[in-house]
This record gives structure tokens, C-alpha cells and sequence, in this order.
């Protein structure tokens, strides 16, 4: 047995055990799930070590074969074996070079028999492995393994019946469709669902964790609705509430009412935009129509000050609000919300100007 299969054979115990002992901190410790937990709990170090230990074993039995003797020593022997005792006692007096030039002159001279015979004797005197011995072995290991084995595969496959059982009632839920109703949400303002439109409670909820949470409080606390439709809808709502769509050649996407203090939104849960900036653009208004005076339903924005900074650096926050102080306004709280370094680069005056109002930062 060589030490390189000896060396195999460590590596694979190594190998294995590291791999089933450490699974829990090769996947991290974030959302194990009941699979992952039920894999951690059966391979603890014991059980580790055990299917690591068979496991080397098995490969050792697998690349165990008896060491074969070089030929030439084999053919050495053979040519040996032609001599009588008398001139093997005097080959045996011969030095190895000169030994050496005996074995060359008999190889040299041997006949077709002579060849024939020779092979056959080194076939014979080659050890052999014991097949049945080691097939034998193998399946005493993998028996073995496979007794060990069974309790983990039987919580395994368990727990993964009981996940996908789990997966398979949060995809009906995800996809349950809501119409037409209120939800309510703890330090959030209401929701509602227009009438007309069919949403799946899993994009409303996915909408409202990521794009709606992630507000800051004072925001959302202006905000006393937020009205969700389907994109297909969302023109003829807007339409309804007197919105003008075209809105300067932007579009609306969205929009923020002063009657109310609501905003409307179209449900693209999966939409690749900054929806996030979106929903802090529209809260922006609801902050301005919030502190808006007996004159005008804007507030802040129709300031004085307000006016003065964006006469100074009219497009310094892009051209959506370059005509529009209102809009200007939502841009620059936007950008302060949620990308405030981005926002003292393009103008510090009204990086200045929404830090004193908001204080975030």
C-alpha cells in the first residue's frame, strides 16, 4: 500500500468531515431554512466524523491493490532458475556487473519458449489482489454508510416535505388577489386597493416592505392614504382626479393629491426603477401640501426662500424640476432621502436647506 493512497485516503476523511461539520458556517448563519437546520442538527461532530472516517476508508479499499514486482527482477529470478545448483553457487560468486552481463546474454539468446515461459513465470509469481476480499470490504463499508446515513436522509427528506409544503402555501398567499378593500399597517398610513383592480397580496405586501417601510416616519406620518392600481388602470384614474398626464412631456407615473393628502401608485412590484426615490417624491409633496398657508396648497416650496434657491441653480437637480419649484422641491427631498452625497455634490445650498428642514443627517 502506497503512502499516496494513505494520503487519499486522510484527505477525503478531511475533506468530509470538514464539509458536514462546518456546513453551517459554509452556508452563514442568514435564513437557515428548516432543510439547512435539519441537515446541521444530524451531521453533529460525531456523525461527521463517522461517515468521514468511512468514507476515507472507502476510498482506501477502492485504490487498494498489491504492489507489483518489477518484471526485471521476475525475468532475473526465471533466468536463475535455468542454472544448476553448481552454476548458480559460482554465478552467486559473480560481481553485480558482471551478474548483470549474465542476465543480458540470456535475455538475448532466449527463443520463442524461452519468452513464453518466462512471461508465465512472472505472471505467476505477480501478487495478486483478493477481488473478492476487497468487493467484499466495499460493501461492508458502503453498508455501513448507508446505515448510518439513513436517519439524516429520513429528516432530511421530512424537513424538505414540510418546506416545500411551506413554499407551496406562501406562493398561494403571495398570489391570493385582493380588490377593492382598506389595509392597515401599523405606523403606516392606509392603503387602499382601488376599485377595478385585482392585485396579488404578495406584490402589495413586497411594495409596501420595501418601498413604503424604508420612509422616514415624519413622512409618512403627513400621509393619511396611499392608493394602489394596476399600471393598465392608472391613466384613466389619473384622468379622473384631473391630473394631467402628459405633465410638461414627462408623463405620470405617479402622483400626490393636496385634497386629501394621498398618494396614487402603480403596482410594479418587480419594475426595474427607483421606486424607493419615487414613493420619497411623492411624500415630498405631502410634506409641502402639509405646510402649505391659507393662499396657496403649496407650502415650502412657494417660500420665498425656496423660490430664491431655485432661481439661483434652476436645472442643478435635473431637468424634471427645472420649471416647476414644486417639483423642484420633491426632487431635492428625493435626493436627500435617499441620496444625500449625490445631492451635496449637485447643490450644497439646498443639501443645506433640506437638512435644516428634515434633519436626517
Amino acid at each position: 500500500m502506497t503512502k499516496n493512497k494513505v494520503f487519499l485516503s486522510i484527505v477525503v476523511f478531511v475533506g468530509v468531515f470538514s464539509l458536514l461539520y462546518g456546513y453551517q458556517d459554509l452556508i452563514g448563519t442568514e435564513e437557515i431554512n428548516m432543510v439547512d437546520q435539519a441537515l446541521i442538527n444530524g451531521f453533529d461532530f460525531q456523525m461527521s466524523f463517522l461517515v468521514g472516517l468511512l468514507s476515507g476508508l472507502l476510498v482506501l479499499v477502492l485504490t487498494y491493490n498489491k504492489e507489483k514486482i518489477d518484471p526485471n527482477i521476475l525475468t532475473e529470478e526465471f533466468i536463475r532458475t535455468k542454472f544448476s545448483v553448481s552454476d548458480l553457487e559460482k554465478f552467486e560468486m559473480l560481481d553485480e556487473e558482471t551478474k548483470q552481463g549474465v542476465y543480458d546474454y540470456y535475455q538475448d539468446h532466449f527463443d520463442l519458449d524461452d519468452v513464453a515461459d518466462c512471461l508465465s513465470y512472472i505472471e505467476k509469481k505477480q501478487p495478486k489482489t483478493n477481488k473478492f476480499v476487497k468487493f467484499g470490504l466495499l460493501g461492508v463499508i458502503c453498508c455501513a454508510l448507508i446505515l448510518v446515513l439513513s436517519p439524516v436522509h429520513s429528516d432530511y427528506v421530512s424537513a424538505k416535505e414540510q418546506y416545500n409544503e411551506i413554499l407551496r402555501q406562501q406562493e398561494e398567499a403571495y398570489n391570493q388577489i385582493i380588490t377593492e378593500q382598506y389595509l392597515y399597517y401599523e405606523g403606516l398610513p392606509t392603503i387602499e386597493i382601488l376599485p377595478g383592480n385585482n392585485l396579488k397580496a404578495g406584490d402589495v405586501q413586497k411594495y409596501v416592505d420595501e418601498f413604503i417601510r424604508t420612509q422616514p416616519q415624519f413622512l409618512l406620518d403627513n400621509c393619511r392614504l396611499i392608493k394602489f392600481c394596476e399600471p393598465q388602470n392608472f391613466d384613466a384614474i389619473a384622468v379622473a382626479d384631473g391630473m394631467d398626464i402628459d405633465n410638461r412631456g414627462f408623463g405620470t407615473y405617479v402622483y400626490a393629491s393636496s385634497s386629501d393628502f394621498s398618494i396614487t401608485l402603480q403596482m410594479d412590484a418587480d419594475k426595474d426603477y427607483d421606486q424607493k426615490g419615487t414613493v420619497s417624491h411623492e411624500l415630498t409633496h405631502i410634506f409641502d401640501f402639509a405646510h402649505a398657508n391659507y393662499y396657496t396648497y403649496y407650502g415650502i416650496s412657494d417660500s420665498y426662500e425656496w423660490q430664491r434657491l431655485h432661481e439661483m441653480a434652476p436645472g442643478s437637480l435635473g431637468e424634471y424640476g427645472r420649471d416647476d419649484t414644486a417639483e423642484f422641491f420633491a426632487d431635492a427631498g428625493e435626493m436627500y432621502i435617499n441620496y444625500p452625497d449625490e445631492l451635496k455634490e449637485a447643490n450644497m445650498d439646498i443639501y443645506n436647506f433640506m437638512n435644516n428642514l428634515y434633519q436626517m443627517y
